[in-house]
């Protein structure tokens, strides 16, 4: 799953590529129409900014906590679904220099480096996790005799037992955040005239 915003009336300095896909295009064609396409996207940031979940929420989080009373409490919920939410354009250029004022600070390094703080702590628990569930798991195959058994089909009291240590993880482990995200979010906040979350 991830987020695709799109600008509502992004700042382009060149055409958007196009392909007939109906047409059924050769490898060489498709070939080109992507080479086209990643060009058009570096050279007009504006188009469109995408993150996958894991990177998106945090980013979201920041931006919403950074831009409180201009981003109202009630659209918070929207930033985190794909539901087509629409960030008219003045709001979006204001969390453009709001965020080019935070990249001029130290603020933004150090959020990253306490999620590469806390991500390691959570992949350092989850990777000790991971080891109980493959013993948990050798022996369910030792028991069953069934080498694709998924956790889901194991027996009791083994599938209570894979419950448990799974209710264990820490998720944090998966939301990285990034200066370099930031930057790049920024930049299409600038030169999209808006946008919307899809």
């Amino acid at each position: 799953m991830g987020f695709d915003l799109y600008g509502l009336n992004p700042k382009l300095k060149s055409k958007e590529p196009s392909i007939n896909w109906e047409d059924k295009p050769s490898s060489e064609e498709k070939r080109q129409y992507f080479k086209d396409r990643e060009k058009f996207l570096k050279e007009n940031v504006g188009h469109y900014f995408r993150n996958n979940v894991w990177w998106w929420r945090p980013l979201a989080d920041y931006v919403l906590n950074l831009m409180g009373g201009i981003i109202p409490s009630d659209e918070h919920e929207s930033w985190h679904h794909n539901d087509g939410h629409r960030v008219e354009e003045d709001v979006a250029l204001k969390i453009a220099d709001r965020l080019e004022q935070e990249l001029k600070t130290s603020r933004v390094r150090q959020i990253q480096k306490n999620y590469d703080e806390v991500n390691k702590k959570a992949s350092d628990h989850n990777n000790k996790l991971r080891i109980k569930m493959k013993e948990l798991h050798q022996i369910v195959v030792d028991k069953t005799n069934d080498e694709n058994i998924a956790p889901v089909s194991y027996p009791e009291p083994f599938k209570s037992q894979w419950d448990d240590i799974y209710k264990m993880l820490d998720h944090r482990s998966s939301y990285p955040f990034s200066e370099e995200n930031v930057i790049d979010f920024m930049r299409f906040c600038r030169a999209s005239g808006g946008f919307k979350i899809c």
